[in-house]
């Protein structure tokens, strides 16, 4: 007597995701181009700090929420308490929406124009804003010399997915009006920035996402230009 035989065999593997973030700013490179050094007033600089989800998509999407933080620091490396200095140095970043550059790549603007001649003034600088509206600034977590950043997007979700990319602002401009006075008052200052990003799957919005990275030590990417 014989008998067909058959066989049927379900593997069920599982992998752990794996999240990366990158945080590049190609325009601003102080060891080649002096960028940062002898400002003066007028001076107009490209820079451009830009976050991009680079997670390896070959066990799945990996969508994210991220958040930058600003650090205004002294020469010495510490916080900066004066707050003539701070409200100075706000003046000096901006977001230009005309501004080509990416992640990866150095761009330019047909708005805020780096090294213009005779540069710009305040008042020319009132129509722009300190940051990308992608991104909100974090009232809660954010202090005087230290600016916390969530990036929301275009739909309001705040989530980045694999491949994404966003920049928090373009430009440094140090306005014509200043004097010798304001210019000696922010020599020096240092601006750290750091971004912070954690799994959107498990977590339903971002407020939820920016506690989570509250209580991770270490548990989420962080990288530091």
């Amino acid at each position: 007597m014989s008998f067909f035989t058959d066989k049927d065999e379900k593997i069920n593997r599982f992998t752990t995701g794996n999240l990366t973030v990158g945080l590049k700013e190609p325009e601003w490179d102080p060891k080649k181009d002096n960028d940062g050094k002898n400002l003066y007033p007028g001076c107009t600089l490209y820079k451009n700090p830009t976050v991009k989800n680079i997670t390896d998509s070959s066990h799945g999407e990996e969508p994210c929420y991220v958040r930058m933080k600003v650090e205004i620091l002294d020469k010495q490396g510490e916080p900066i308490s004066d707050m003539e200095k701070l409200n100075l140095i706000y003046k000096t970043i901006y977001y230009d929406p005309e501004f080509k550059g990416s992640y990866t790549n150095t761009g330019e603007s047909i708005k805020l124009v780096q090294n213009r001649k005779p540069g710009y003034s305040l008042k020319e600088m009132t129509s722009y804003s300190m940051i990308n509206p992608l991104w909100e600034k974090d009232t809660y977590r954010s202090g005087k010399a230290s600016l916390v950043f969530n990036y929301k997007g275009k739909d309001g979700t705040g989530i980045l997915n694999n491949g994404e990319e966003s920049m928090l602002f373009t430009t440094i401009v140090i306005p014509t009006d200043w004097d010798n006075r304001q210019i000696q008052l922010v020599d020096g200052y240092r601006l750290d920035i750091s971004v912070q990003a954690v799994q959107a799957q498990g977590i339903t919005a971002p407020k939820e996402a920016w506690a989570v990275m509250d209580q991770l030590t270490g548990g989420a990417d962080e990288k530091d230009i």
